[in-house]
């Protein structure tokens, strides 16, 4: 036995309860195969109560309530077949569990397996039959290895020759199903302990934890699947369950994951996708169709993830433990928050985090996809990827709130107030139009820039929009808003479960309380709903509801419940009419106002300017922060007293630090045109030019770019 093999030998005996003075010979020498098996079983260890299932269970080895003919796409109701076996063998091998070592239960998981691979159910969906149900029996053939008595080897085997033939190969895949049929192909070959397949299944893991132009980890650090379509959660919660169980099996075997994929790995997990959770909920607009499923925001269980990296990543071992306490609620959703800006701008995607609260922006441009609505999910998704917005403080504002939404008013979007929610040609994701959708970052604040247009019908629309964000602000404008349609077209500020008073403030008045109906205000000041204030500088007509919405979570997922429900829901939006030509809004967004004398106070010394707002230029600066933000749509001059800045071609910038001699200046292009920029700054008589060259440079052709201005 070589050293490396007997550490590993010592450390299996050791997890198994034995004491270092236990000899080798009363101790089973584990190969590779057994500590991988071993620690699978480890890792799915529970005590099930089973009597109401063995109560099912029918003499020919069915369940009484499974329909075996069934084959929808979603829920696909006969892999509780198999569920329900996984808990028989949980229950026949844990000590503690009444049926431990029974034998009418080891009869049941038998005759189990037997009908199953008799009947061999299958769905329309390929997921549950090459990945779910392998998977599962996988798990299953590896408890049972442990049991008083194991499953008769004539049956273990023509399962696992049928998963070997059906279960897909994992090469033809990519990205998290790729993992996913890997993951069985693991579990398969420790059972047959066939060396060459475990390793080409821990090769197909582990080979999508690379950057790619495809489909899988982004340059940008997003993540995309179903070609270029944004999928942070969802398919991105699949690769890191499948990648972070595999290396952790593996460490301390000669399969190990090595440091560079770690140290993707952790950069994807600490500064993205744990990045977009707030609290225990994820930003709804990166989870892509399962938004639309009952649960799908809550990443509770994902701390597992963040367990296994703390020993497959120890160097942010205490960044992963915080990431665990605020998924289990030890700490509340501020905990060990970092004040951060990324704009992601491959993924069309911006993330604006604060100790206090989190706001995104979800864009789509004709270098990405919409959100689909495969599997006859997510069916109002039309607008979401138009400029969508979430704004959370404890995580919590909008968790399954997507039945009785009004999918027309979108929080962050522009769009006309349709009776039917228009749907796009294919399913499966559709690009979008825009060939100027973008943003700048310095890794702490940013602008977030979207010019679009679409003449679908019943949802025609062009607006010119951006977004900028400071530490304690963020400032959303619009502008060119046009629309054929003959419905009302709204700019939705938000739409969250309606919490405690509604306060608004108007020209000369003191605040006042609102009541719980539908209302339009006329030029309010300010608004303050669950400690978020929403300022409105310019003229706006604001409409205003909360009440009772009623709605079904079968309206947008043909699979889920078909009972109605009902949930309390705060609106607010401004209200451009129908047909509008060249309309406008501006709304501040102010998170963290515990009172109205907090809100009116932060209203009188707002430190938010804005520039301009036209369909040309876009502007804002901060003099409390020094910074200055400005959206070009086309070459321009933006003219102030302090400072004039000029674009010879369409771009996004910022300005910090100015003096009398210097600032800094930081560009992106949304557009992703690859050519030069020239920017020229003028503070006082003095003025400074620079060229920000963008040739050649390819994917990341929508990076930010910075340069240290001198006067």
């Amino acid at each position: 036995m070589n050293t490396t093999l007997k550490a590993l030998v010592l450390t299996a005996v050791a997890s198994c309860g034995l004491t270092w003075g236990t000899s080798y010979a009363s101790a089973p020498a584990q190969n590779e195969f057994e500590m991988f098996m071993e620690k699978v079983r480890e890792s799915v260890k529970k005590n099930p109560s089973i009597d109401n299932d063995l109560a099912k269970f029918q003499e020919d080895g069915s369940f009484s309530d499974v329909d075996y003919t069934n084959t929808a796409m979603t829920n696909w109701t006969p892999i509780k077949h198999i569920e329900r076996l996984q808990n028989f063998a949980y229950a026949y091998t844990n000590p503690k569990n009444k049926y431990y070592q029974n034998d009418e239960v080891y009869g049941k998981i038998v005759k189990g397996l037997e009908y199953w691979y008799a009947q061999d159910p299958e769905s329309d969906n390929w997921w549950h039959n090459q990945i779910s149900e392998p998977q599962k029996i996988g798990v299953l053939l590896i408890q049972m290895r442990a049991g008083k008595k194991q499953v008769p080897k004539d049956i273990e085997t023509k399962t696992l020759d049928r998963i070997l033939k059906d279960g897909g190969e994992p090469e033809k895949w990519t990205g998290a199903n790729r993992t996913d049929i890997a993951l069985h192909w693991i579990y398969r070959s420790c059972l047959t302990e066939n060396a060459t397949d475990l390793k080409r299944a821990i090769d197909n893991v582990f080979s999508p934890v690379t950057y790619t132009t495809g489909e899988g980890f982004q340059y940008d650090n997003s993540y995309f699947q179903h070609g270029e379509q944004l999928y942070i959660g969802g398919y991105g919660d699949e690769i890191l369950k499948g990648v972070t169980q595999v290396a952790s099996y593996a460490l301390g075997t000669s399969y190990e994951l090595d440091k560079e994929k770690v140290a993707l790995l952790s950069k994807f997990m600490r500064e993205t996708y744990y990045r977009s959770v707030r609290g225990q909920n994820m930003m709804w607009d990166i989870i892509g169709r399962s938004m639309s499923r009952p649960n799908a925001t809550n990443k509770r269980n994902t701390a597992v993830y963040a367990k296994r990296m703390i020993d497959i990543d120890p160097e942010h071992a205490d960044e992963y433990k915080a990431i665990v306490a605020r998924l289990n609620r030890k700490q509340p959703a501020d905990y060990k928050i970092a004040s951060t800006h990324t704009h992601y701008y491959i993924g069309d995607y911006s993330l604006h985090t604060r100790p206090a609260y989190a706001f995104d922006v979800r864009l789509a441009s004709n270098r990405t996809k919409k959100c689909e609505y495969g599997n006859k999910e997510n069916l109002k998704t039309y607008f979401l990827s138009y400029g969508c917005t979430c704004i959370t403080q404890t995580g919590d504002e909008y968790y399954n709130i997507f039945p009785v939404w009004n999918w027309t008013h979108i929080p962050g979007t522009t769009a006309p107030q349709v009776e039917t929610i228009p749907m796009d040609a294919k399913a499966w994701g559709t690009n979008g139009t825009s060939t100027f959708a973008g943003g700048v970052s310095d890794s702490i604040v940013g602008a977030t820039a979207f010019s679009y247009t679409d003449t679908k019908e019943g949802a025609d629309m062009t607006a010119k929009k951006s977004w900028y964000f400071f530490n304690d602000e963020v400032v959303c404008l619009g502008a060119g808003i046009a629309s054929s349609t003959a419905v009302p077209v709204h700019t939705t500020v938000n739409q969250c479960f309606l919490s405690e008073d509604i306060k608004a403030s108007r020209t000369g008045n003191k605040p006042e309380a609102l009541s719980m109906e539908s209302q339009t205000l006329d030029s309010p000041q300010w608004v303050l709903h669950d400690r978020i204030g929403y300022i409105f500088p310019q003229n706006e007509k604001v409409f205003v509801t909360a009440q009772a919405q009623t709605g079904k979570w079968s309206d947008i997922n043909t699979s889920k419940s078909k009972k109605e429900e009902s949930k309390n829901v705060f609106t607010i939006g401004i209200d451009h009419g129908a047909t509008p030509q060249n309309g406008s809004y501006a709304y501040i967004v102010v998170p963290n106002q515990e009172s109205d004398k907090a809100m009116a106070e932060y209203y009188k010394k707002n430190p938010v300017e804005i520039l301009s707002n036209t369909d040309k230029i876009q502007a804002v600066r901060n003099t409390e922060d020094g910074i200055w933000m400005v959206t070009f749509f086309e070459a321009g001059t933006l003219k102030h007293k302090e400072l004039t800045v000029t674009a010879d071609k369409p771009c996004v910038l910022m300005v910090k630090g100015v003096t009398s001699k210097s600032a800094t200046l930081h560009i992106a292009d949304p557009g992703q045109t690859q050519t030069p920029i020239k920017v020229t700054l003028k503070n006082g008589k003095k003025e400074q030019t620079i060229v920000a060259d963008f040739t050649n440079t390819g994917i990341h052709a929508g990076a930010t770019k910075a340069y240290q201005m001198t006067f």
